[in-house]
This record gives C-alpha cells, structure tokens and sequence, in this order.
C-alpha cells in the first residue's frame, strides 16, 4: 500500500503502468515522508507528489481530524516559494491535473498554464507545429480518471485553484499566518 488514501493508491497503480508524464512535472513521492520544503508545516501536511520538475510539492492540508483524506484540502509547496490552497478535495485536484496545465508558483499566487501553447510558438518544435508535449499519456489519464471516479478533466484549473482559495482561504490564512507570514502578507491579509 502506497497510501492510507484508496484514490492515491489507484493513483499509483496508473503512475506505475505508464512510461511517461500524464501531468506535467507530477511524480508521486514518498506518502508524508517529506515536508515539502517547509518544516514548520510538518505536523499539518501530507506531502504525496512533485508538482513540477523543478521540486515544488502537493500535500494533503490536515484542516481537521477527517478520518477520509482524501477529503482533505490540497496544497502547492512552491519551491521558489508560496503556499497555496488548490484543490478543496483530491478529486478535485485530479481534475486539475488531468487538464495537462502546468502549476506556476510563487509568494503572490498559484497559476496553471499550458506549456504546449508556449511552447508551439518556438521554433524547432516537435511533431510539425504540435510542439513539445509535457505529459503525453495525459488522454490515458483522462480516461482513467473518467472510468475510475467519473470525473472530467477541469477545463479552466484556475477557476478550480480560485474557488478553493476563495471558500478556504480565512482558515488557511489563520493556521499558515503564524507559521508563515510571507503567505498571507502577498495576499494582503496579513
């Protein structure tokens, strides 16, 4: 068992029968063995998969004692810095992640993009003008998604990112505020 999380566990099943990226730069890791970058964050996190190659984190946002953690809010660990609420649930996150859009992270915000569209512009593309492509079994993971939790991939993550920013952003902002100033201070609610 990877997980004390049946979703995660699938998850991982997935992960383990594909040979590349289904989101860009995620990659489970270790379940709570990590702190994500954040130490003081430790005894309220659950840290579960890179979110970029460059090292940012997701981890599950312990707000309570549910004994369901999947649950559970979802946080980015920026590894350039911020913390920020981007899911409300893990399901939800799996829909942001299956939208193939790239997590950008910083003490000001959290931002999906797609890489595909900047990288299109480029020359030397791959493909002839399709580009470079940063999770290219992301339509097998759709259809795992679909088939294992009938959930669709998030057309807009940000729309996502913002509503569970929005609905928790006064509980997240009274635990992380004395812990971390710089998370709630680019927020202005400090």
């Amino acid at each position: 068992m990877y997980a004390p999380i049946p979703a995660l566990n699938l998850l991982k099943e997935f992960e383990d029968g594909v040979e590349d990226y289904f989101a860009p730069g995620f990659e489970l890791i270790a379940f709570g063995e990590d702190d994500g970058g954040y130490p003081q964050l430790s005894d309220r996190i659950r840290p579960f998969a890179r979110a970029t190659g460059s090292g940012s984190t997701y981890a599950i946002w312990l707000l309570d004692d549910r004994a369901d953690l999947a649950t559970l809010p979802v946080l980015l660990l920026g590894d350039e810095g911020g913390v920020h609420v981007v899911a409300r649930e893990l399901p939800e996150l799996l829909r942001v992640l299956a939208s193939g859009r790239s997590p950008m992270c910083d003490w000001d915000g959290v931002d999906y993009y797609d890489e595909r569209e900047e990288e299109d512009g480029n020359e030397g593309g791959v493909d002839e003008g399709h580009g470079y492509d940063p999770c290219p079994e992301n339509p097998a993971f759709r259809a795992w998604l679909r088939d294992r939790f009938g959930l669709e991939a998030a057309e807009d993550p940000n729309t996502v990112v913002r509503a569970a920013g929005a609905e928790l952003g006064d509980a997240f902002a009274a635990w992380i505020g004395p812990l971390i100033p710089d998370a709630v201070a680019a927020r202005g609610t400090a």
